[in-house]
């Protein structure tokens, strides 16, 4: 555990930068800590203490008590009893290079789950016609998936693909990687031809879902997905939302 004079001597910890203003002080302080876990800490070293903590900062113990009660909502720290706050979790990075999303984070060392919210045949609209380069009065799948990152809901997902690739697709997709239940059942190999990234505010539905705050900005990746050797075929456009204060992209 370090000391106050430690904490003062290495300067370890950040002062508030202000950037969430119109929040109450505590969930200004917990965007501070949050920050200071994801650049200081590791997974498995404890935080200084909420006395420390509360002098570095200049406010009381309580104020930091409620800072803290929020990031162990959001599963970023563990209170252990006589020992302080583990840090028991950090911002998983995802490369947007890569293609396959539960391959990936499997590979990073977090435990993934998928599950499917909905799967079905719908009427394609003018939008992802043109995106799908078929006619609007022609049918699309449309599976929604959430996907858990290490026991938290980290994404929520929606694909729309065109049936001339893969009919039949709701028979076979029944969990894990969608891409991967399509190169094994089609031998269709999917690529990411281009992907658009925005920030967007979550919906009642999408924060129940999500166990994120109405408040707090979603990240937003619509992905546009083709045969790897003929690109011009779009097998698939996705629209991933993910919790911004869990999951970081790196492009």
């Amino acid at each position: 555990m370090l000391s106050r004079q430690a904490i003062k001597e290495q300067k370890i910890l950040p002062q508030l930068s202000g950037q969430e203003m119109g929040q109450p002080i505590y969930k200004q302080l917990a965007y501070a800590i949050e920050g200071m876990i994801t650049k200081d800490f590791s997974v498995g070293h404890y935080l200084p203490s909420e006395n420390d903590l509360a002098l570095h900062f200049g406010v009381n113990r309580h104020t930091i008590r409620r800072a803290i009660d929020d990031l162990v909502a959001a599963g970023f720290v563990l209170r252990k009893q006589g020992k302080g706050c583990l840090v028991i979790n950090q911002y998983i990075e995802y490369p947007l290079s890569v293609g396959r999303f539960t391959t990936t984070v499997d590979k990073l060392g977090h435990n993934t789950v998928t599950h499917i919210i909905k799967s079905e045949k719908i009427q394609c609209n003018r939008k992802v016609a043109n995106y799908l380069g078929i006619k609007e009065s022609l049918s699309v799948y449309m599976i929604q998936t959430s996907r858990w990152v290490d026991d938290q809901p980290m994404s929520l997902i929606t694909h729309f693909l065109n049936p001339e690739y893969v009919p039949n697709i709701e028979q076979y997709f029944l969990k894990g990687s969608l891409h991967e239940c399509i190169k094994r059942h089609y031998g269709i190999d999917l690529v990411r031809n281009s992907a658009l990234i925005s920030a967007t505010m979550p919906t009642n539905e999408e924060a129940l879902l999500l166990k994120s705050a109405l408040t707090k900005p979603l990240l937003k990746v619509k992905s546009f997905n083709s045969m790897k050797n003929f690109t011009d075929n779009i097998v698939e456009v996705s629209v991933s939302i993910s919790r911004s204060d869990r999951f970081q992209i790196r492009v």
